[in-house]
Order: C-alpha cells, then sequence, then structure tokens
C-alpha cells in the first residue's frame, strides 16, 4: 500500500472534491480535483497510480507542478519518467495494446488473445535468455498473458476472474480451447464491459481469500462497492489498532511488573533484617544477667550461650556502661519488631499487585493475532482494568468512553430479569466471556481477562455453578452453568478443567492442578484487584490436562 505524506493530507485541509475522473480512458490512473468551494476551479490535483508494486499518490498544483508523492523516483530509477518535488507531473507511459470494445466480435477478439498470447511468450523467453546468458526454454502461451498483453485496462486478476466465471482456466494455451470456451469466455467478456457501462456491479469478495470482485464470482455478497471496501479496510485498521493497543498494553505491564518485583524483594530484604530482633534482645538479657561481672570500660564479655551451653564473646562500646549498651540494644529490638508489623502489611499488597500483573501478562500473551471485534473488545477491557488500577493513563478519549459506560450501566439497569444476569447477556452475543459445552451438554463459561473473571465469578455464576481456576499460577476463571436437579459427570468436570488449564500458565505443562469450588463459596477479599477472589470452601480438585482441551483442539485447526 503507498502511503500518503502527512505534508499532502495537510495541504488538502479545508478543500473539497470537486471531480473524479479517468484523464486516460483504460488507464490505472484516478485524477481527483480539490477545491475551496463547489464550482471554483482546482487547486489542488491528486494522482492514484494503482500498478501493483509500482503504484504511487502524486499531489500537484492546478498547473501540474509535483508538491507531495508517496514515492519519488529519480533518474537512476527510471529513465522514463522522474516523480519528485519540483517536477512537472507526467503520466505514466502508455501501455500496449487496444480499448476493449463490446462491438468487437468473437473471432477479432480471439485471434488478438491468441497472437498477443504469443508475443508475451516470446518476450519472457527473450528476457529469460538475456537473464541467464543462455538460450532457454519456450515460455508457454496462455490465456492469461494473452488478454493482459493484447487489451488495455485489463489486469491479471480480471482475466482469471471472467475465466472462473466462463469455467475457463486462465493458463491454458489459446489454441487448447474449445469453440465452447471461447463463446463462454467471450459471453463474460461482454458481461463485464456491460457492467462498466452501466454501473451495475456486484460487489462480493471469498472469506477464505480475502480477494474480492465486482462481477459476483465469490459467495460473500456486499450491499455496494462502498460498503465492500469499508469492510476491508475496516478489517485492516482494526487489526493496526489492535496491535498498537496489545503492544502499548504489554509495555505497560512489563514496566509495572519490574517495579513490582523490586517492591516485593525490597520488603522482603527489610523483614529477613527484621528477623534478627530476637538475637538482638537475646544479646541484651545476656548482658543484663552478667551485669556483676563486667568491669568497667570493657569492650567485650565472654559469657555462656544459654540455648547451646557453649560459649560466646559480645562486643561492648567502652565509652558506655554496660547497662546503656543493654538498653540500646533492647531500643534495637523493638525498632525491628515494629518494621516487621509496618513491612508485613507492605509486602503482602506488593505480592497481590505482583500475582495481579502476572494474571494480566498471561491474559495479554494468549490473546489470539488479529483484530476482530471480539478480541479487541476484551482487549479495551483489559484497557480499562488498567487505567481502573492506575497502571497506566487514561487515553484522551477517555471521557467519552465514560459516558458510553455509564449509558451502558443505566440500560442495563432497565433491562427486565431473566435468567441470565445482564453481564451474563454479553457472554451470549460474543462480547463476554468464551463459551464452550461439555460433552453432558452444560454451558462452560471462561473469561477472557481480569474484569471479565470478576463479572463471571460474582455475577453470571449462580448459586450451585461449578468453579474451577488452576492452583498456584495465574489463570482466566472457569464456571460451569448447572441446570437445577443435575450434577455433572466426571467428564464434564475433566472438560471443563482442560480448558481452566489451557488458559491459564500452565497451558505448556502436561498436566495442571485445578481447584473445584461451588460458585457460593467465592469471595471478594479486602483490597483486592480484579479477577482476585477468596476460596472459603474447595469441594476437591482435578488432575489436567490442557493439551487435551477443547481450545487446544481449535487451535491444532
Amino acid at each position: 500500500m503507498c502511503p500518503v505524506p502527512l505534508q499532502a493530507t495537510a495541504q488538502l485541509k479545508g478543500l473539497v472534491l470537486l471531480s473524479a475522473q479517468l484523464p486516460v480512458p483504460w488507464e490505472r490512473v484516478v485524477q481527483l480535483d480539490f477545491g475551496t468551494r463547489p464550482g471554483d476551479a482546482p487547486s489542488r490535483q491528486l494522482f492514484c497510480e494503482v500498478m501493483a508494486k509500482y503504484s504511487n499518490v502524486v499531489l500537484t498544483t492546478a498547473e501540474g507542478s509535483i508538491l507531495q508523492c508517496g514515492y519519488q523516483v529519480g533518474g537512476a530509477m527510471s529513465s522514463l519518467r522522474q516523480v519528485q518535488q519540483g517536477r512537472p507531473y507526467q503520466l505514466p507511459p502508455a501501455v500496449n495494446g487496444i480499448p476493449p470494445s463490446a462491438a468487437e466480435p468473437l473471432n477479432t477478439w480471439q485471434q488478438n488473445i491468441t497472437q498477443a498470447a504469443s508475443l508475451a511468450a516470446a518476450e519472457r523467453t527473450a528476457a529469460v535468455a538475456k537473464k541467464q546468458h543462455s538460450s532457454s526454454s519456450s515460455s508457454q502461451e496462455t490465456v492469461l498473458a494473452g488478454a493482459t498483453r493484447a487489451y488495455m485496462g485489463v489486469s491479471p486478476s480480471l482475466v482469471e476472474e471472467l475465466c472462473k466465471t466462463a469455467g475457463v482456466n486462465p493458463h491454458s494455451r489459446p489454441d487448447s480451447l474449445r469453440s465452447q470456451d471461447w463463446c463462454e469466455l467471450h459471453g463474460a467478456w461482454l458481461a463485464w464491459l456491460d457492467r462498466l457501462h452501466s454501473g451495475n456491479f456486484t460487489a462480493c469478495s471469498c472469506p477464505s481469500t480475502g480477494k474480492f470482485s465486482v462481477i459476483g464470482i465469490y459467495s460473500q455478497q456486499h450491499n455496494s462497492v462502498h460498503d465492500m471496501i469499508d469492510g476491508y479496510y475496516g478489517t485492516i485498521q482494526a487489526g493496526e489498532v489492535y496491535a498498537n493497543l496489545h503492544q502499548r498494553l504489554s509495555n505497560a505491564v512489563k514496566q509495572a511488573l519490574k517495579k513490582a518485583r523490586g517492591k516485593v524483594y525490597s520488603f522482603q530484604q527489610q523483614l529477613a533484617a527484621a528477623d534478627g530482633a530476637a538475637a538482638v534482645q537475646k544479646e541484651a538479657d545476656i548482658i543484663v544477667a552478667n551485669l556483676y561481672r563486667i568491669p568497667p570500660k570493657a569492650s567485650q564479655l565472654e559469657a555462656e550461650d544459654w540455648d547451646t551451653g557453649a560459649p560466646i564473646l559480645l562486643q561492648l562500646d567502652s565509652t558506655k556502661t554496660p547497662m546503656e549498651v543493654a538498653e540500646g540494644l533492647y531500643k534495637k529490638a523493638r525498632k525491628l519488631r515494629r518494621a516487621v508489623d509496618a513491612v508485613q502489611p507492605l509486602l503482602e499488597g506488593a505480592q497481590q499487585e505482583l500475582e495481579y500483573l502476572e494474571t494480566v501478562e498471561l491474559e495479554l500473551s494468549q490473546m489470539p493475532p488479529g483484530g476482530a471485534e471480539q478480541e479487541l473488545a476484551a482487549l479495551r477491557e483489559v484497557q480499562e482494568e488498567l487505567v481502573e488500577s492506575k497502571i497506566i493513563k487514561a487515553p484522551p478519549e477517555a471521557a467519552l468512553q465514560a459516558k458510553a459506560a455509564a449509558k451502558g450501566r443505566k440500560a442495563h439497569k432497565k433491562q427486565q430479569k431473566s435468567s441470565f444476569p445482564p453481564s451474563a447477556a454479553a457472554a451470549a452475543d460474543g462480547r463476554g466471556p468464551r463459551q464452550y459445552a461439555s460433552p453432558g451438554g452444560f454451558a462452560v463459561l471462561v473469561g477472557r481477562n481480569n474484569k471479565q473473571n470478576d463479572v463471571l465469578s460474582h455475577q453470571i455464576a449462580r448459586p450451585g455453578d461449578i468453579w474451577m481456576h488452576v492452583r498456584g499460577m495465574p489463570g482466566s476463571h472457569t464456571v460451569i452453568r448447572l441446570d437445577p436437579g443435575r450434577e455433572p459427570a466426571q467428564e464434564d468436570l475433566q472438560y471443563a478443567a482442560d480448558l481452566a488449564a489451557w488458559f491459564s500458565k500452565a497451558r505448556d505443562a502436561g498436566k495442571a492442578d485445578v481447584i473445584v469450588a461451588r460458585a457460593e463459596h467465592l469471595k471478594k477479599f479486602k483490597g483486592a484487584k480484579p479477577g482476585q477472589v477468596l476460596v472459603t470452601k474447595e469441594e476437591g480438585n482435578v488432575v489436567a490436562k490442557p493439551s487435551q482441551s477443547a481450545a487446544a483442539t481449535d487451535a491444532d485447526r
């Protein structure tokens, strides 16, 4: 895709499109004229040259002087024309061929393609021989090469589409086609010309290959050509937005993880130092017990260790009395104990934050590449979650998003009660947790991120539903929805446990221990981050095999 320079975009800002035309019939160059207001003479012209790897976008003045271009072409690159700022713009060199015409009879049309195929094959043979500096076998004559060589404005992809419509192999030799084949192919040719003159296009695309056409040869139909183009470039744009957002969030989480690990290490070091409080107090006790034996201005004391009975040597400050030394040690011991009381909660908070960030890191790493609406929505939920947790700053559009979210919450409150909570409705239309069906027919829901994990465990899950999570590792919450009076079989539990292990940090492990609990035994503890829960009672555990999960099977397809 040829880039449009930002300078060119700035020069067109505020102008209106006056006209669009083909400066040369059957050429793949579009001229767009821009001016201040409709009816005025154009002040800027934009030439879009659609020529595969040689495509370019050129902005000129009304007089034709080049202002900006996507790619500059100098004399060393082309001897036919130069495309550079300040030079006068020239259209690309005219291509060989004659203009297509519906008035051309079948026999003339067939003869033109056959002769052009021979010329094209001879040119390819000569080019290969010149490159290899030796004689080469002759290139095969094909209908594809003949049609593109014989007629202006005919591309290889168009010939392939026409051949597909007529049931002809585009790589066939012209002399191998039957009369019926030529008639079918000529009919497709005339139908294409009729569409060009009438503007009656049938926009369609191929879901598997991404190819598109305006003559209706693919399965997926579109309302219009504009709708098809919007869908095509909309998908590309969504993919770019998804990739950029994913990269930005991944980098932010990586930095936050580094900081959180540093905090945990620092607090652990402080606690390790505070563990010496008992030893310090023991030294003070020994000094007090031996005051009668210590002479004035002594620098050390040799005494007995009460625990082992072995002799020990304690250092004293000769400028202080033994009692002053003991009081200083008692004071140090009290300070170390206070440090334990102060640092322990900080360490626990830092560890919770580290555990939370590791879960987010796992979620981001397991998100599939692409940019489909569903994946992008899940990624934006992670972004909102990180903003709420103050890991990243809110994006500029956060105010609009917050307003939209408030409207959404208000609309949810007005919904009538149903068997599924409002949040579960999002899961049903693909915006919420992943959905699977167990061998016994139970719905199995798996969260995509921490926000969905919270909703799944505390809103969607009902009392009696089965909740699962891999033990001791970050992972998604998994819920088996149970109907009244029904309990899952062991194969249903195994099915859900395998999914819980797959969507966790144990994905690459052969086996993983998965916790099994009832939804009513989950609690949100004070200060918990999104996705963090307290299991008050476990029903048991299941040894899961991530590689045998339904998600693993889907990934292998």
